[in-house]
Order: C-alpha cells, then structure tokens, then sequence
C-alpha cells in the first residue's frame, strides 16, 4: 500500500513537473520567436513608410525574424493608430507613430482609443523642423519685424495652412498667441495648394516641413522666419529658432516614432527600444533619413511618452484659445 501511494505521488509530482515546464519556457523564452508587424498609418511611399521599412529590415536582420510592414493609413492616422492599440500586448505588433498622434486630441473628440493612455511609447526616432516663412516680395526680414507689422496693421497679413486643425494651422495660432497679434487664417486643400497661394502673395505666411519649403528658400521666392526645433537646422543655420526668439511653446518639430498597445512587458521594450537606438546608427539609415532632411532622435520610453504628454497639452491649450473647432472623430 505505502508502495502503491508512492508510486502514486510520484507520478502526480511528475505529472505537476511536465505541466509547468511550457509556462516555463515560454517566460525564459527570447523575443520575438516568431514575426514582428509594424503598422504604418500612413500610404506606401511617404517618409514614414521609407523609415519603417528601413527599420524592419535593420531589426529583422538583430532577430532574425521576419518584420512586416502593414500600411493602415486613413482618417488621419487614426485607422492605423486604432490598429496599434487594439493589438494583443505581446510586442508582436508594434507601429510607426507621428506627430499627427498628439495633433489628433487637440481637433477631434471621440477618438476611438485614448492618446496617451491605450499606447505603449517605445522610442522617438526622428524629427525635423518646421520653418515658419514668408513671401519675400514683402519687405520683413526676420520674425520681430513681423510682429512690428502685425502690431500695426492686425489682421492685415493672410497665413496659409493645409487644412483647419493641421499643425501648420495650429502652429501660427501659437505664435500669434505667444506674440500678442493677430492675423488671418486661409485654410487649403494640402500643403499644394497653400504653396501655391503662398508664392502668389495670397496668404505669403505659413508654417511647413522644411524640407518643403526649401526649395523655394533656395530660389529666393520665401524667406525663413524661424525654426521649431530646440536647435537650429544645419539646413538653415542662419534661421533662428522660437527660443532665440523669446516665443514660448514653439520647440514643436514634426516627428516620428515607434509605439505598441497598452501594457507591454518591460522586457519587450527594452528589446525593442534597443533595435530601434541600434538601427538608427546604421550609416546607410542615418545618410538615407538625412537626405530627407530629418535627424535621428532616439529616446528612452519614459522620455518619449512625457513629450507626446507636454505636446498634447500644449496644442489642446492653443487650439482652445485660437476657438479651433473640434471634428467628431466618429463620424469618419
């Protein structure tokens, strides 16, 4: 009997013993053991989709595991971004994030996912200044002689943006309110059409991408007033930036950068906030994202979610003083 009741307990012990041994393994095991996809909310073709695929294949080749870029682009990122945060929190979906993520909060209610709160912030990547510019037909040469006008003459000088509720949009009202002067807002259909009227004398103000813009700087059609980067751009170092200036809140590039769902496991990020640092040192990446007038930019998870955090509330404080109208996100 004692014999029997052994046997018994040691075939249960063994039983127990082969029950645990996958939960196990699974927690020691590396990530990722399997393929990795990476949501863009973007189409093919644009910077955001060049730099994502640029970054599959650089963490593909540290894992050895197939990374698949999925475009979802759509309703102004918020498709792809809806995608990201739906996902399971296991790391194996991931997606390219940008600027328009903390814009979205600041022009649109119902969003189906919380901007800060349903995301997991893994690394900024790159960013890039906008440059505020004018038509240089007109006589003003640098941003105080801007403000001297605009003082005099308010409401007199048109700016363009490409769209109500676009950055460009916002950022003017920013300055406007940092400034203590108004002018009159001139909304486009995209950034060709505001061009257009720009270099037509329309609307001569606009915030854009300096890569954009730099054509015409360069043929003498628009003169650079400042940049928004904390730093001034080696593409412009003669322009100065919101800071020199003495503007508040205009440290505001537009950006890229890697985000997962909700609650992903600390080892998770680490990994994949150390593939992303560790591909953005590849020589032939940094050459190709500079050609596209961007710098690299990477940063720890906690300091990439405090920014998207300040930029959130900084462009939800302009948009409510500028009475900026909210989109019902829903209904797109």
């Amino acid at each position: 009997m004692k014999s029997s009741l052994a046997t018994l307990s040691g075939w249960l012990l063994g039983m127990a013993c082969a029950c645990l041994m996958p939960a196990a393994n699974a927690e020691n095991s590396t990530f990722p053991d399997k393929p990795v996809t990476m949501v863009v909310p973007f189409p093919a073709g644009g910077s955001a989709d060049t730099i994502a695929r640029m970054l599959a294949r650089r963490m593909s080749q540290r894992w050895n595991q197939p990374v698949i870029v999925m475009n979802r682009a759509g309703a102004g990122t918020i498709i792809g971004l809806q995608t990201i945060a739906k996902a399971p929190p296991d790391g194996y979906t991931i997606g390219m994030d940008s600027i328009s993520h903390v814009v979205q909060p600041a022009v649109r209610t119902n969003l189906p996912y919380d901007a800060l709160k349903s995301f997991t912030f893994i690394s900024k990547l790159v960013d890039a200044p906008f440059v505020l510019t004018i038509n240089s037909k007109l006589p003003i040469h640098s941003l105080p002689e801007l403000v001297d006008y605009l003082h005099q003459k308010p409401g007199k000088l048109n700016y363009a943006s490409f769209g109500v509720g676009s950055a460009g949009h916002i950022f003017f009202e920013m300055l406007l309110q940092s400034a203590g002067v108004k002018a009159t807002h001139v909304p486009y259909k995209g950034t060709g059409e505001a061009t257009i009227a720009q270099l037509n004398g329309d609307a001569p103000l606009m915030f854009d991408m300096i890569v954009s813009s730099l054509p015409h700087i360069h043929n003498g059609e628009l003169r650079p007033l400042l940049v928004t980067t904390p730093e001034r751009s080696p593409m412009l170092p003669d322009t100065p930036t919101g800071k020199e200036l003495g503007l508040k809140n205009m440290d505001m590039p537009t950006w890229f950068g890697l985000i997962g769902p909700q609650g992903l496991p600390v080892d998770v990020v680490k990994e994949l906030n150390a593939a992303a640092a560790q591909a953005l040192q590849d020589p032939a990446i940094v050459k190709a994202i500079d050609e596209q007038g961007l710098t690299p930019r990477p940063t720890t998870p906690e300091a990439f979610r405090a920014f998207a955090k300040s930029s959130i509330e900084t462009l939800s404080h302009a948009t409510e003083v500028a009475h900026i109208p909210k989109l019902d996100a829903s209904g797109e």
